[in-house]
């Protein structure tokens, strides 16, 4: 990725608002909006095409400068939050956050597995039950993914908690440290399975009490 700080975000005040702003994405624009810290929310809009330059090459919680309306002194701000079409997936809604670089904030992190789990070629799986992670750092400290090794569950039932995560320098866990990231299962028995097992069983019991019954008849005998 692309170091945040030579990139600029160029965006323009906006003045349409409501559900006049179809016409903006018509036009290829996605409206958003700038809010922050003691500052009245601002509202403002993008070409597409600067949305996809930018994003596309810094991490999802990267500090970016944006210009507004080609204004030399800019703003550092990270994206809050992205509204997405439920079907397109095409962007509606953009978010920006103005930060303070010396003040700590809160942003959430995607969390990846790696390694290999012993668990796993026991038969069994690991389920990952935590996806994204709350951490507090600031703002140019903060990690967009995280990475967590499940070479660790070496047994059936074993999990990986938050607690359990080695964190960057000056980062912060905000979620609760006993939460499960990822489990390690025993192999799932299938339907087919637990009715062998239980014709198995029975079988057994049945052998058995026959068993018993010619015991007692040669011993009235």
């Amino acid at each position: 990725m692309s170091d945040a700080a030579e990139i600029v975000l160029q965006t323009k005040s906006r003045s349409v608002l409501g559900k006049r702003v179809k016409q903006l994405r018509r036009d290829g624009l996605v409206p958003g909006n700038l809010y922050g810290r003691g500052r009245d929310s601002r509202a403002i809009q993008a070409d597409l095409t600067e949305i996809e330059r930018v994003f596309g090459t810094v991490d999802r919680n990267a500090v970016v400068d944006m210009s507004i309306d080609g204004a030399s002194a800019t703003i550092p701000v990270v994206l809050r939050e992205i509204q997405r079409h439920p079907v397109s997936r095409s962007l509606l809604h953009l978010d920006f956050y103005e930060v303070d670089l010396t003040r700590a904030i809160h942003s959430e992190a995607r969390l990846v597995l790696i390694g290999d789990s012993e668990a796993v070629a026991m038969g069994g799986t690991v389920v990952q039950s935590l996806d994204t992670i709350t951490l507090e750092a600031l703002p140019t400290e903060m990690p967009s993914v995280l990475e967590v090794n499940i070479s660790v569950l070496t047994e059936f039932g074993h999990s990986v908690l938050v607690r359990d995560m080695t964190l960057p320098e000056g980062v912060i866990a905000i979620t609760d440290g006993a939460v499960a990231v990822a489990t390690a299962l025993a192999p799932r028995v299938t339907e087919e399975e637990e009715e062998a097992e239980e014709l198995a069983a029975e079988e057994a019991l049945a052998e058995a009490a026959e068993g018993e019954a010619e015991e007692e008849e040669e011993s009235e005998e």
